[in-house]
């Protein structure tokens, strides 16, 4: 059964907070946490009573699979994404999309101060209406305009859809990452076109689940099956399906590759696309 696929672009309307370690913000919102916020818009849809997120997360395992999303920025008349890649001798930089010599590459700390902000925040006592001792806090932020260009934020990613599942198509605001209920996380989808591929990357939409073929890693990986040596840094990855008896668990038993490393000397590998948005290697015939 075949898939179809789809670019999309998010204009990000408030700030948005996606965490990593140590409370830090993450500047791509991985497959996993769209695909929470998508299971919960439709759900909320339904006209039948309680919404069934079970139901509708499950429908979307099955019928969809999802790439991360990357911050990007609109030169006029298209939105170009940022992506994160490891270089040998600069570690992680960032990378515009339509600029494949590397000429205007940033930094992981320059990318991070143009699109973070701190939130301050404080838990109140209820005793005394005031501040609660020992509870002020900051949490990072993606910021709406870039903070150079005053430019809105958009996210860009890729959406394979099977039988061209219709569902997904007529979400077009969605709450996505922490804090949502005080306004943060509003996204606006602004762009919805057919694609081809991922990021110039060649897909197989004929496997299930459809594959990626490409030598960089825009997604944490499973590289167990791959023969080639990879760049980059890895991390454990966990989080929150409170639907389950263990509402936080692991979602991989070993450390991941994170988004932007890369298989060393250029070397193409195949990869498919997890229900989580994990992609994991798959040995060449």
């Amino acid at each position: 059964m075949s898939w179809t696929i789809y670019r999309w672009t998010w204009r990000l309307e408030s700030p948005l907070f996606v965490g990593g370690s140590l409370n830090r913000c993450r500047l791509y919102v991985p497959a996993r946490a769209l695909w929470g916020a998508l299971t919960a818009e439709l759900a909320r849809r339904r006209k039948n009573g309680f919404p069934s997120y079970e139901t509708e997360g499950t429908a979307l395992h099955e019928t969809t699979r999802f790439t991360y999303l990357f911050p990007a920025e609109c030169d006029g008349k298209h939105w170009r994404a940022w992506q994160p890649r490891y270089e040998e001798r600069d570690g992680l930089v960032w990378r515009r999309e339509d600029e494949p010599d590397g000429k205007h590459d940033l930094t992981n700390r320059q990318m991070r101060m143009r699109l973070l902000d701190a939130r301050p925040g404080t838990a109140i006592d209820p005793d005394s209406d005031s501040a609660e001792e020992g509870s002020l806090r900051e949490t990072e932020c993606v910021l709406p305009r870039w903070r150079d260009t005053a430019s809105p934020v958009a996210f860009v990613g890729y959406v394979f859809l099977k039988q061209d599942w219709r569902e997904v198509c007529g979400v077009t605001t969605l709450f996505l990452g922490g804090d949502t209920r005080y306004g943060l996380g509003r996204l606006q989808r602004v762009e919805w076109k057919s694609a081809s591929d991922v990021f110039g990357a060649q897909v197989d939409l004929r496997k299930e689940p459809p594959t990626v073929r490409t030598d960089r890693l825009l997604a944490h990986t499973r590289a167990g099956g791959c023969t080639q040596k990879i760049m980059g840094a890895s991390e454990l990855l966990a989080g929150w399906d409170r639907t389950k008896d263990k509402p936080f668990s692991a979602l991989s038993e070993t450390a991941l590759w994170t988004p932007g490393s890369q298989v060393c000397n250029g070397s193409m590998a195949t990869w498919k696309l997890g229900q989580n948005g994990i992609w994991e290697s798959i040995p060449d015939a």
